[in-house]
């Protein structure tokens, strides 16, 4: 826990400066640990856990879990009549 404490939340605190961010590992033994987890599930703005990261993904992606919430934020930030509609297309640009 003193590398995660000491070195990732300053980091990720200075980084993000106030902002939510996710911790996003893999299933390596010592990061499935039980204690590991409830570190980082108490730490941590947002944290994907050891039962939601499927097994055996090499090609799993962080863009996969942060790409669709920062799209459907922006793109229901304001009500839409439809998908063409002028706010939509200013939204997303």
């Amino acid at each position: 826990m003193a590398m995660l404490r000491e070195h990732l939340l300053p980091w990720a605190n200075d980084l993000f400066d106030g902002e939510e961010w996710c911790f996003q590992q893999d299933t390596a033994p010592a990061h499935k640990a039980n204690e590991t987890q409830e570190f980082l599930s108490e730490e941590c703005p947002d944290f994907i856990t050891k039962a939601e990261w499927p097994p055996y993904s090499p090609d799993l992606n962080p863009m996969d879990y942060s790409v669709w919430s920062i799209l459907e934020a922006k793109a229901c930030a304001k009500p839409h009549k439809t998908i063409e509609s002028e706010s939509f297309v200013e939204g997303m640009g």
